[in-house]
């Protein structure tokens, strides 16, 4: 068969001529019976308003119809539709599509009246023509739009049938500022061709300066940590000061364990001592002078448990009630020991 300008497709490719200019009506499964009622509905409405030179209104029934049970006379109709009401290459591609169909079926007389109607208004087509610059077509993701539609990257520089009217084109790709233009094909074998220039490439705004880093607070030097004793803990909001607070007391709750443990410890050992030592500011027993140490030994500790366990309890009640709330931005927390004092230390900036 001839080969057409504006189609590359063979007769077999006839669907994807009608796609490219009004959209393809494609057929589906087979429809239940209240689909053909719906159809046929819609199919007679359509014939009526028709006959009331309403064409507009007429078509997309049609088009309805043909969706929910393809029919070749359905298309006949529809093509005819599209001509009244000045769609000549939707009505070509339309006669084209149910000549093909007709062939198929066998109906020669359909398909010999398709033909020639579809013949019969080839010369007047309007058609348009994409060229896209090679530069385009070297960068990924490139697409061309027509009319709202993809077009296919073999069409480009292809005289294509189209409706007349004001018809919208659009290239895109990452990375790149998107090209619109229009174009108004007239009727009666107007042409327009459209070249696509090179896309320009997005331009990357320098970042922000940064913001200076805020002065540092003066302050004094802050007493030496315990050995041992954690770094101290920071938080940047409420939420995590809480956290901090629930740590920090609970670590204070075992401190008051310990010292419990140690208090009692002293007591016992204390209490032993005095078994072996009768009296007097010094103790001639050696095992009374051991327990007496290990007594003292203990009440150290039980001293030194208590006064961080406490400090803790108290620092991390401070923290979970009174400083979380308020947001703080900055808080420092850490153990103070020294040879007279037992301490937490609480520092920070609050907002």
């Amino acid at each position: 068969m001839k080969r057409h300008q504006g189609c590359i497709a063979r007769r077999a490719g006839l669907g994807l001529c009608a796609a490219l200019i009004s959209g393809a009506l494609p057929a589906w499964a087979q429809p239940s019976a209240a689909d053909k009622a719906t159809a046929e509905a819609l199919f007679d409405a359509a014939l009526d308003l028709m006959r009331k030179g309403r064409n507009e209104e007429a078509c997309p029934r049609l088009e309805q119809s043909h969706r929910i049970d393809p029919g070749i006379g359905t298309l006949l109709y529809l093509a005819e539709c599209y001509e009244k009401t000045g769609r000549t290459a939707s009505a070509w591609a339309t006669f084209r599509q149910a000549m093909s169909e007709s062939q198929a079926a066998g109906q020669a007389e359909r398909a010999r009246k398709a033909q020639a109607r579809a013949a019969r208004l080839e010369p007047s087509l309007s058609r348009l023509t994409i060229d896209v610059a090679p530069e385009d077509l070297a960068i990924e993701g490139f697409a061309v739009s027509v009319a709202g539609k993809p077009l296919d990257r073999p069409l480009f520089g292809i005289a294509i049938p189209r409706d007349p009217g004001e018809i919208a084109i659009e290239a895109s790709a990452p990375g790149h500022e998107t090209w619109k233009t229009s174009v108004k094909l007239g009727a009666a074998n107007a042409a327009a061709n459209v070249k696509v220039p090179p896309l320009k490439p997005l331009e990357v705004a320098p970042g922000e300066p940064a913001d200076p880093p805020p002065a540092a607070a003066v302050e004094g030097p802050a007493p030496a940590p315990a050995p041992g004793a954690a770094a101290p803990a920071r938080s940047g909001g409420g939420g995590a000061t809480r956290v901090i607070g629930l740590v920090v007391g609970g670590a204070g709750v075992v401190g008051l364990g310990l010292g419990t443990f140690f208090g009692v410890r002293a007591i016992s050992k204390n209490s032993e001592a005095e078994g072996y030592c009768k009296g007097g500011s010094t103790c001639e027993d050696p095992r009374g002078v051991t327990l007496t140490n290990e007594a003292s030994g203990a009440a150290t500790a039980s001293n030194v448990a208590f006064g961080l366990g406490a400090a803790a309890v108290i620092g991390g009640a401070v923290l979970y009630f009174v400083v979380a709330p308020r947001q703080s931005s900055s808080v420092q927390v850490g153990a103070m020991l020294d040879g007279q004092n037992v301490g937490l230390r609480v520092g920070g900036t609050f907002q």
